[in-house]
């Protein structure tokens, strides 16, 4: 009998949800573009999943070749849609990308509203070294604590809060299960990316700071926010 030559994972992979509020293919394509070109390297092969679900499907006829063609473009990779609503599937099987199910609206805030249970919640996750480029850690179902810094290229995730009681260089998500009360803390800011719940600052928003500084980052009503401690 031979051994298995594969296995199949769970993972926590850093994945773009590219939400579609409407939808005008000229539009997107000259804000996509003026979007990547701010930050080349950072979504250079990017993987994205593609979120229709707030778009009336009744009324909306998706391009998806075009729409799949224009992410290309510019460096993203497409893995999929989104969707709340009764898709063409005939058309969505010419792209040969998954399609996952969004449940409503309703029922989604209110999961992502609650915050993280105080009793019987998992200790947090503590890392006593620095996280170096490369490495992903992640904590689930709890906060993660990094007692020194989180490198250029590393990635630190939590379904809580992120404490970093020194430099953050690399990414840090907070809340990555829905969780919007979430906070990101760190002793020094020079990261690359920050997200709480799904919504995201790049290294050329987060560097307009005055100076590097203890700071904290959180949502007021889905807006990201920064603030010195």
């Amino acid at each position: 009998m031979h051994n298995e030559c594969f296995r199949l994972k769970g993972s926590v992979l850093t994945t773009f949800i590219l939400e579609f509020s409407e939808y005008d293919l000229n539009a997107f394509r000259q804000q996509l573009r003026n979007k990547v070109e701010a930050s080349p390297d950072f979504f250079r092969q990017s993987a994205v999943m593609i979120d229709v679900s707030q778009l009336n499907l009744d009324t909306v006829a998706i391009n998806y070749s075009e729409l799949l063609s224009i992410c290309r473009e510019n460096s993203l990779q497409p893995i999929g849609f989104r969707h709340h609503q009764k898709l063409d599937f005939s058309a969505i099987e010419k792209t040969r990308l998954a399609v996952i199910e969004h449940s409503g609206k309703h029922s989604a805030e209110k999961a992502i509203e609650q915050p993280l249970p105080t009793d019987n919640n998992p200790d947090a996750r503590i890392i006593s070294k620095t996280v170096r480029s490369g490495q992903q850690i992640y904590a689930e179902g709890s906060d993660l604590v990094i007692l020194g810094s989180v490198s250029g290229g590393a990635e630190v995730l939590a379904d809580g809060n992120i404490h970093i009681y020194g430099s953050l260089r690399g990414r840090a998500l907070a809340g990555v299960s829905g969780n919007k009360n979430s906070r990101v803390f760190c002793a020094n800011n020079e990261a690359e990316l920050v997200s709480i719940a799904g919504h995201f600052l790049l290294s050329e928003s987060l560097q307009q700071q005055p100076e590097k500084r203890a700071t904290q980052f959180y949502l007021i009503d889905e807006v990201l926010h920064i603030s010195a401690l």
